[in-house]
C-alpha cells in the first residue's frame, strides 16, 4: 500500500526517474551545443547525479512524512506504534507466564 501511494505522489508531482544514461544524453547535448566543455564532461554528469540523488532523497522524505501525517489523521497505527505495542503485550504475557 505504501508503495502505491509514493507512487502515486511521485506521479502526481511529475518527478521521472532520471538515469545516469539520461543524465549522459543531457551533457553530451550540452557539450554539442557549446554550452559546456568535453574536459568538464564527467564533473558535469557527477554534479548533476549527486543533485538528483539529493533531491530524490529530500522528495522520500516529503513523502514517507506525508504517508505518516496521513495515517495518524485516519486513525491508523505506524508500523513503528505497531511494533512497540507488540513488544509491550509480550512483555506482559512473559510476566503473567511467570506468575
Amino acid at each position: 500500500m505504501l508503495d502505491i501511494i509514493k507512487k502515486s505522489i511521485y506521479l502526481g508531482l511529475g518527478v521521472a526517474s532520471i538515469t545516469r544514461e539520461k543524465v549522459n544524453n543531457l551533457v553530451d547535448d550540452l557539450i554539442e551545443k557549446g554550452q559546456l566543455n568535453k574536459e568538464d564532461r564527467l564533473k558535469a554528469v557527477q554534479e548533476l547525479m549527486e543533485k538528483v540523488e539529493q533531491q530524490e532523497k529530500e522528495l522520500q522524505k516529503k513523502v514517507k512524512k506525508t504517508v505518516e501525517d496521513t495515517l495518524k489523521s485516519t486513525g491508523m497505527v505506524t508500523t513503528k506504534e505497531f511494533k512497540n505495542l507488540e513488544k509491550r503485550v509480550k512483555k506482559l504475557e512473559k510476566k503473567l507466564e511467570a506468575k
